[in-house]
This record gives structure tokens, C-alpha cells and sequence, in this order.
């Protein structure tokens, strides 16, 4: 799961310098219709909120990566948690960096009437989606891979 998570976390910070460095703030370049990159600083959390409120937003911050992370590797044998707890982990992870590092977010994918946001905002909504389908929708899926084990171990005594 390390591996993953250094590879996500090294795409977001590599997406992130790219913006930084190539793109002046709030700078368009429009890539499709619907679709292009804007550099903006998200002081806030989600949407801009609370943009005045960069203490607490980072404390928050820092006790959600913690506790994802310490989830994390207490089911890190669980393979069918691994990708969901990756994502989380790596895109808190990587905001958390730019908080720290530069006291805001930088986000620049931009679809059209949605906020800007960045590739750490994806994993983390891709890792909440993974994570509900694994535990809500699929909650048996290990309890019957064990099951079919079991029984065709039974067959064979037979």
C-alpha cells in the first residue's frame, strides 16, 4: 500500500509544482469546452469556506490524516481496502503538504460550473466512492471468496 500512496502522492505535488511554476494565479488555459486549467490558492477547505480560518483548517486537516493514515495500517492486509484507504491517504496527505508548505491549496482542474480543485481532491473523493462500494454495497464479497474456499476444500475431502 506505501508504494501506491508514494506514487499518488508524487503525481499530486508534481501536478501541483507544474501549476505553480507554469501558471501565473487565476491564469485559463481552456482545454475543452467544459474543461481547463485555472491557477487558483484555496485557502479554505472545500468550495473556498472558511478561507479565514487557516489554523483550525490545518489542526482538522492534520487529525483527518491522521486518522485515515492510522486506518489505513491497521487493515493494510485487507486487500479489498487497499485501494480506497490508498487514495484517502495519499490525498489528504498531499493537501496537508500544501498547507503546510504554502498555507493554501492549489487547485487547477476547472469543469465548467465546479469549483476548481486538484488531483489529491480526486483521489479522495475516488477513495470515499471506492470506500462505500466496498463496505456498503459489497460487504459479503470476502466472507463469500471464503466460503466458496471452504467449500471446495470439503469437495475435495470427499
Amino acid at each position: 500500500m506505501l508504494a501506491i500512496i508514494l506514487i499518488l502522492l508524487a503525481i499530486d505535488q508534481i501536478s501541483k509544482v507544474v501549476v505553480r511554476r507554469w501558471l501565473d494565479p487565476h491564469e485559463l488555459i481552456q482545454l475543452l469546452p467544459f474543461f481547463r486549467l485555472e491557477h487558483v490558492q484555496n485557502r479554505g477547505i472545500a468550495f473556498g469556506m472558511l478561507d479565514t480560518h487557516s489554523n483550525i483548517i490545518l489542526l482538522v486537516s492534520f487529525v483527518i490524516v491522521a486518522t485515515i493514515a492510522v486506518a489505513a495500517f491497521l487493515v493494510r492486509n485487507n486487500k479489498r481496502l487497499i485501494w480506497p484507504l490508498a487514495f484517502l491517504v495519499a490525498g489528504s496527505v498531499g493537501n496537508f503538504i500544501d498547507r503546510i508548505v504554502n498555507g493554501s491549496v492549489t487547485d487547477f482542474l476547472h469543469v465548467e460550473y465546479w469549483p476548481a480543485f486538484n488531483f489529491a481532491d480526486s483521489l479522495i473523493v475516488i477513495g470515499v466512492i471506492l470506500l462505500v462500494m466496498r463496505l456498503l454495497l459489497w460487504p459479503d464479497l470476502q466472507q463469500l471468496g471464503e466460503k466458496k474456499g471452504r467449500e471446495g476444500h470439503e469437495n475435495q475431502r470427499a
